[in-house]
């Protein structure tokens, strides 16, 4: 993935996201210059990706409407390839407050993250308070304080914001996950819902959180293409050496597979 850099300037903490831009082409150098702060953001991970040549896929936007309007969060699990960004880039990119953030192994460390998951929370409509750094950015004592002020500040007529972490896995292992996660899901606010897309299950008191009606999971077997799906896929491509059946089954029904055997050669 091609990354924008902003560099030799600070950025805020709480800077606002229309500062950093969101869709289209990178923001200018003049925009770059208004962001302060102790590091650069990489202004693509706060973009929704763009999606081409994309199938619709009625019964899986039908399944992520209805979780986003019954369950406060929806993971989308499933290995490289499966489609799980494209979907959910699908699915939001006609909405108005959207946060998108795609998360990587360096942002394991709170610090990154917050800044990152900060400036996707206020493109969604939740600018945070301001805060004091040292508050912000320790682990031990910062994630509540930090959900705090982002969420308790809320619009209440606010409705229908999406937040989205793409490769969430990335940052399973991080100390301060397990906590982060918790608190989260159970600090969204009516008017939010958040989208986790990820490549492995997360820890398992986390994965558990299913049953308590705050985590719905649309997993791999359900992101597998049907035959429908698969010949509107190639009619797309304009493939016609091969049945959709037959491909759908020898790519079990893998998005990059069928694009792959299209004679696309590229990631859906």
């Amino acid at each position: 993935m091609t990354m924008t850099f902003f560099l030799h300037d600070s950025i805020q903490p709480n800077a606002p996201i229309d500062m950093i831009g969101h869709g289209g082409a990178a923001g200018s150098a003049t925009e770059s210059r208004r962001l302060t702060g102790e590091f650069p953001l990489l202004i693509d991970k706060l973009r929704v990706p763009k999606t081409e040549k994309f199938v619709g896929r009625e019964r899986l936007n039908t399944l992520l409407e209805r979780s986003r309007t019954q369950f406060p969060a929806t993971m989308i699990s499933g290995r490289a390839g499966t489609g799980k960004t494209a979907l959910a880039a699908n699915f939001v990119a006609d909405r108005k407050r959207v946060g998108w953030y795609t998360v990587e192994t360096t942002d394991q460390d709170w610090t990154a993250f917050s800044r990152y998951f900060s400036c996707c929370l206020s493109e969604a409509g939740f600018k945070g308070a301001k805060a004091i750094d040292d508050e912000l950015y320790t682990p031990q004592n910062a994630i509540a304080k930090f959900l705090v002020r982002h969420f308790m500040v809320a619009n209440k007529q606010q409705t229908d914001s999406l937040i989205v972490l793409d490769d969430v896995h990335q940052i399973f292992d991080a100390e301060w996950f397990g906590e982060f996660f918790k608190l989260l899901l159970y600090s969204l606010p009516p008017s939010a819902h958040l989208m986790m897309l990820c490549r492995s299950k997360p820890p398992s008191p986390l994965w558990r959180l299913r049953s308590k009606q705050v985590l719905n999971v649309i997993d791999e077997d359900q992101l597998e293409f049907t035959t429908e799906e698969t010949a509107e896929l190639f009619d797309l491509y304009g493939c016609r050496h091969i049945g959709p059946e037959t491909a759908r089954v020898d790519c079990f029904g893998r998005a990059s597979k069928l694009i792959d055997l299209a004679g696309e050669g590229r990631s859906y």
